[in-house]
């Protein structure tokens, strides 16, 4: 919690948790990142891949690639996980279509995408979603959507994400070209009370929740039919084996 956008990420690992049973065989972790989830979710795997564009940062993929051209073979994996991914793509529908083509049928696809969230990883932030939006893209794509969750309610955003980061932006302003100023002291001083504004905003949530007003979505979706398996660009002829990190 003393990150300061730790309330982002503490409603996703219990909806995850709870879906563990649709996570099997083949995972796909598109925009994985640093890998947040693949303790958890790579324990029921057979494979659990990392899929990553090029560049600096904390990103650990085995596939470096774009999302909108996947370089996997057609109904290749049985999961895709894509967490804070879609908001990044300029064209949301195309990587969709790429999840389609490389799922088996049945296969499940798990999105969390931001809703009032804060501008990120700038100028590589492109939409934001709603409950309705989410729907039409996915039953477009071939999809049929199982679940949405919501990240949190008012409180959540308003506290323990807007007074949050104000708290976090007085401490540790941005400069003109993005970078912040990294004030070491300032932010010792503000980040127990960006930790309490994140407590107390995920704790009011859960004795008055609200449906208008969320931090994001996490949506669960199963490939409806078999879509045709064309486009997109296919490296090699099948996955690299990654040993998973728990039991096969």
């Amino acid at each position: 919690m003393w990150h300061p956008r730790w309330i982002a990420v503490a409603y996703i690992d219990p909806i995850l948790e709870g879906i563990r049973p649709l996570i099997h065989g083949t995972v796909l972790d598109v925009g994985c990142g640093a890998r947040p989830h693949e303790s958890r979710l790579a324990r029921d795997a057979t494979r659990y891949v990392g899929i990553d564009r090029p560049g600096p940062g904390p990103a650990r993929p085995d596939v470096v690639g774009d999302a909108m051209a996947l370089p996997v073979r057609s109904r290749a994996a049985d999961a895709v996980l894509a967490t804070e991914l879609l908001e990044h793509l300029p064209r949301p529908a195309d990587f969709l279509a790429e999840a389609a083509r490389v799922l088996r049928p049945g296969g499940t696809l798990v999105l969390s995408t931001p809703f009032l969230e804060p501008l990120h990883e700038e100028p590589r932030d492109f939409f934001r979603f709603t409950t309705h939006g989410l729907r039409v893209l996915l039953v477009e794509s071939g999809f049929e959507v199982r679940s949405i969750q919501r990240k949190g309610g008012w409180w959540s955003v308003v506290v323990g994400s807007f007074v949050n980061q104000a708290l976090y932006d007085l401490a540790n302003p941005e400069r003109g070209d993005g970078r912040r100023r990294d004030n070491p002291v300032l932010i010792a001083l503000v980040l127990p009370l960006c930790a309490l504004a994140q407590v107390v905003g995920y704790s009011l949530d859960r004795l008055w929740p609200g449906r208008r007003y969320t931090l994001g979505y996490v949506t669960v979706a199963t490939l409806a039919h078999s879509v045709p398996a064309v486009g997109g660009t296919q490296v090699g002829d099948s996955l690299p084996r990654v040993p998973s990190p728990g039991p096969a």
